[in-house]
Formats: structure tokens, C-alpha cells, sequence
């Protein structure tokens, strides 16, 4: 991996990391889930529709780029929506690390395939380990805290499916001549629209929601819109020049930064398993980066 790309990955993945963050902040003061999600969203599309003007010419293979960024959007609103889904049913302590084990396997399964990513031993090495870090931050739960294991557990495969798909989407509109800018753009609009629009179905649109709203609420969405966009387009530059199987699998390691700043900001316990998912991470970084 070049200098750029694993710069372009790293940033990605910060910013992923500080925008789940955000969630986590909003939770712990009890805010509304809805005003927060639906303002990122809004964020998200108005700074998409803001670089757009940045273009002076569409780039010769524009259709094909609209064509992908279209899908890859449509792709990830449906993967929040399942998502949504399935923790209606299982415990988010179980749901996020499986879904970081899910997605990035099968982006690497398409990424040798689809391709042709060609991996060296050491990256081979990386990617295990970096699939052992999701299963560290599983930790026990208690069997009546899953409404539905089942269903929950089928829900959270589909979801992880759909994340590759449109991850893999992603990959292909950005190999395009001058395609980030516009692949970015209408990716994030068609993503934002669609989480939205399955958002509004989902909880309704309650005026109760926004009326309650005070500065900190928007000041919180906002932030978190910003580092969602800036991490999206970081990723977009990544996979432009990167090979997907490994700028993805290095990006899935941005759960790890809620952990490290909620014992920090939160005073949030740190066990062993999350002391050596941390240390485990790094190694692996280290590994793929080669």
C-alpha cells in the first residue's frame, strides 16, 4: 500500500470512528436518536451537493459513475435500514462486532475474485488478525436480552451482505477517470435520501422530535454529518487507488475508537479482551500496510 492510499484509509477511518462516536455521546444524554440521524443525513447530502459545484466538467464516463453511485447509495441506505432491523432483536454488543467480522470477509472474498487483489502472506496474516478484533469486543450476553437471536442473527447477515455489496459498488465507480468527486456526491445524496426516507417509515416524522431540539442537538448532528461526509470521501479516495480487500478490512478497525474515547471521556471500563483488541489491532494494521 502506497503513502496516499494508506493516509487517504487512515483518515477514513478516523473520521468513521469519531462520528460513532457522536451516537454514543447522544446516547448517553438521552437525546433523540431521529433528530440526530436525520440531521447527519442532511448534512451529509447538503455537503455532497456543495462539492458538486466543485466540478467544471463531468467526467467522460459519467453514466457509468451515476449508475454506481446510485446503486452503492441505494446499497448502504438498505444495509441502515436492516440494520435498524435486526437490533430490534439482538443486543448492539453482539451486532457490531459481527457485522465488522461479516462485511469486511466478504469484501475480501470479492476483492480476490472481483478484482483481482493480489495479496501478499504477511496481508494474508493481516486480515485474520483483523477479523479476530471484532470477535474480542463480543462479550458475554445474557440469553434474555435477545428478543429474537434467530431472526436478529439472519437480519445482521443480510445487513453485512448489503454493506459489501454497495463497498464493492463503491470500488468500481471510483476506478472511473476523475470519478470520486461525482461518485461521492451522488453516492452521499442517494444514501442519505434513502436512510432518510427509511428513517421517517421506520419512527415517523413527530414534529416532537424537533421541537424539543435544542443547540447542542444540532450542533452534535451537524458534527456528525461532517466527519461521515470527510470520512466517505476519504474512502472514496482510498479505494481509487487501493485495493478494496485491504483499505476496507483497515477501515472496518474504526469501532475500535468509540472503545478507546468512552474510557476516556466516559470513564467506561477497559478489560483485558479490549486492551488486547486494541494491541491486536495495531499489529494488523502494521501488517496490511506493508
Amino acid at each position: 500500500m502506497d503513502q496516499a492510499t494508506f493516509l487517504w484509509t487512515f483518515a477514513s477511518t478516523f473520521f468513521a470512528g469519531i462520528a460513532l462516536f457522536m451516537q454514543k455521546i447522544v446516547a448517553e444524554e438521552g437525546r433523540s436518536a431521529a433528530f440526530f440521524s436525520m440531521l447527519s443525513y442532511a448534512v451529509s447530502a447538503i455537503l455532497a451537493v456543495i462539492i458538486l459545484f466543485s466540478l467544471r466538467d463531468a467526467p467522460p464516463a459519467w453514466k457509468m459513475i451515476a449508475f454506481f453511485g446510485i446503486a452503492a447509495g441505494i446499497g448502504h441506505g438498505l444495509s441502515n435500514y436492516v440494520r435498524i432491523e435486526s437490533l430490534k432483536y439482538i443486543d448492539s454488543v453482539l451486532y457490531f462486532p459481527l457485522h465488522k467480522l461479516i462485511g469486511p470477509l466478504l469484501v475480501v472474498v470479492g476483492g480476490v475474485l472481483l478484482f483481482h487483489d493480489a495479496l501478499k502472506l504477511t496481508q494474508y496474516v493481516g486480515i485474520a488478525l483483523s477479523l479476530t478484533v471484532p470477535l474480542l469486543l463480543v462479550t458475554s450476553v445474557e440469553h434474555h436480552r435477545q428478543k429474537n437471536l434467530s431472526l436478529g442473527l439472519k437480519l445482521l447477515i443480510v445487513s453485512g451482505v448489503l454493506s459489501a455489496v454497495s463497498l464493492l459498488l463503491s470500488k468500481r465507480g471510483v476506478t472511473y477517470e476523475s470519478a470520486v468527486i461525482l461518485f461521492l456526491v451522488i453516492s452521499q445524496i442517494t444514501g442519505s435520501f434513502t436512510s432518510g426516507v427509511i428513517l421517517v417509515k421506520q419512527r415517523g416524522f413527530k414534529y416532537s422530535n424537533f421541537s424539543r431540539a435544542d443547540q447542542r442537538d444540532i450542533y452534535l448532528s451537524a458534527l456528525s454529518g461532517v466527519f461521515s461526509f470527510l470520512s466517505s470521501l476519504s474512502l472514496f479516495m482510498a479505494l481509487s487507488t487501493g485495493l478494496v480487500s485491504i483499505v476496507y478490512v483497515i477501515q472496518a478497525h474504526y469501532i475500535l475508537i468509540p472503545i478507546v474515547l468512552s474510557v476516556w471521556w466516559y470513564r467506561d471500563h477497559i478489560n483485558v479482551r479490549k486492551f488486547i483488541a486494541v494491541v491486536v489491532s495495531f499489529f494488523a494494521i502494521g501488517l496490511l500496510a506493508i
